[in-house]
């Protein structure tokens, strides 16, 4: 019993010291698979539900505030044909009788001779193209509306009406002397200015023209003498300056109504005026480069 006892103590022992692991072995296990990384997005933009005729029809997107909408969607549901390419820095849109385009370097897009001003540009998601809800409001003459928590984008659909262009539309459209009067005041009053102050300049000359205090044509507006000159460079005999390209072009935003001055009515470069009869007489609307905006 005494042998049998040891010989089965010898074999206990031989099989651990065969179980147990040298000190430096390297362990024979597989290593445990890396956790795989997420996904990164295709774009950081934030998804917007797009509603037509009261249905949830499409993803719009939210960028800096600026929503965008994919005009592919509107064609579908109108039965519209159309073709749309873009690259990194130029997309063309083109519908029946109507071909938009815009390019990364300018703050407006172009329709058939017509100024779509567009500071934010367009965005590509998921390969599709996605412009401005008011780029979308003007080219199919449809309402969006936003509202909602999260956010919602309600398209109208009473029945789209496209853009109606032409080389010469604004010749044809405006009087000839309202159209001279804006570009000149504007560039009088803001041509070191941007795009965005000069809009708001012509902002103000269609506000006054919309006000009862004011007259009723633009031309009235910006040679305005009853109370006192209006416009410094209409006393001056600055306002006779040639226009440049950026103030023809701010002209025509302005008469598309693109707004960037709310409803103001003044304006005034602190810098060079006195600013205490406006800041105590008026409110405050907005700056916009080195103009304050007041109503």
């Amino acid at each position: 019993m005494r042998r049998l006892a040891a010989l089965l103590l010898c074999v206990l022992l031989l099989s651990g010291c065969a179980a147990a692991p040298e000190r430096n072995s390297v362990p024979t296990a597989e290593p445990a698979a890396p956790s795989p990384l997420p996904t990164a997005p295709e774009h950081p933009y934030e998804p917007l539900r797009v509603y037509l005729d009261g249905l949830l029809t499409d993803r719009g997107y939210l960028r800096n505030g600026t929503a965008y909408l994919a005009p592919e969607t509107i064609c579908a549901y109108y039965g519209l044909a159309h073709e749309e390419t873009a690259d990194a820095q130029n997309f063309s849109l083109t519908l029946p009788g109507l071909t938009v385009t815009g390019s990364r370097n300018l703050s407006w897009f172009l329709a058939d001779g017509r100024y779509l001003y567009a500071p934010d540009g367009w965005i590509e998601a998921d390969g599709r193209l996605y412009l401005p809800a008011e780029t979308i409001e003007h080219i199919f003459g449809l309402p969006v509306t936003l509202s909602g928590e999260p956010l919602r984008a309600e398209v109208g659909s009473t029945g789209y009406r496209l853009l109606q262009g032409g080389e010469d539309y604004y010749e044809k459209a405006f009087h000839a002397d309202d159209l001279y009067w804006l570009e000149h005041i504007i560039y009088a009053e803001a041509h070191h200015e941007s795009l965005a102050c000069q809009i708001g300049v012509g902002n103000v000359v269609l506000n006054r023209l919309a006000h009862r205090d004011f007259p009723g044509t633009i031309t009235g507006v910006v040679l305005d003498r009853e109370h006192t000159v209006q416009f410094e460079p209409v006393g001056s005999g600055e306002v006779a300056a040639e226009p440049d390209e950026t103030a023809r072009i701010a002209a025509r935003l302005c008469l598309e109504g693109f707004n960037t001055a709310g409803d103001s009515l003044y304006f005034v470069n602190p810098a060079r005026g006195d600013p205490s009869w406006f800041s105590s007489s008026l409110r405050f609307v907005c700056r916009i480069g080195h103009l304050d905006f007041y109503r």
